[in-house]
């Protein structure tokens, strides 16, 4: 069995310390891709799991946008995913002054699912902050279209 293979049992088996292991000696990249990956083929709440035990360790930007993604993409039908990639969502921007296009465009698409998580002023506000860092965004500029209407 290969490295990601073992990784992704561990976590699945909830064996948290096994699988810390394997991504001590990983790139951060692969890993990433990984889980995303991973998640996809298989729905677990593992990964988050495994990945809110990483942020307890070492609280990175990096981490709260692995978690995010996972709550807004294949981990997105559990009740309140949504409202829990809000939270790091937030700790992201928090962590980056609100530097963070990719988080400020996350804000704009949790304004737009069905449960609505930001408010329309709050994701008004990520589009301006999301143009002042790039004047040709184009989701902050379809965003304030959109809203104009």
């Amino acid at each position: 069995m290969n490295e990601l293979t073992d990784l992704h049992e561990h976590i699945l088996s909830g064996n948290i310390s096994e699988a810390l292991q394997f991504y001590r000696n990983m790139d951060f990249k692969t890993f990433y891709d990984s889980i995303l990956f991973e998640a996809f083929e298989q729905p677990s709440i593992c990964y988050y799991t495994f990945v809110s035990c990483l942020l307890s360790e070492d609280e990175t930007e990096s981490l709260h946008s692995l978690a995010t993604e996972l709550l807004i993409h294949p981990l997105c039908h559990i009740e309140g995913a949504y409202f829990s990639a809000l939270y790091h969502v937030r700790k992201s921007l928090e962590l980056t002054s609100c530097q963070s296009i990719g988080d400020l465009e996350k804000l704009l698409f949790l304004s737009e699912v069905p449960d609505q998580v930001v408010s329309i002023e709050e994701a008004t506000d990520a589009a301006h902050k999301i143009i002042a860092l790039d004047p040709t965004n184009q989701i902050a500029k379809e965003f304030m279209k959109k809203i104009k209407k």
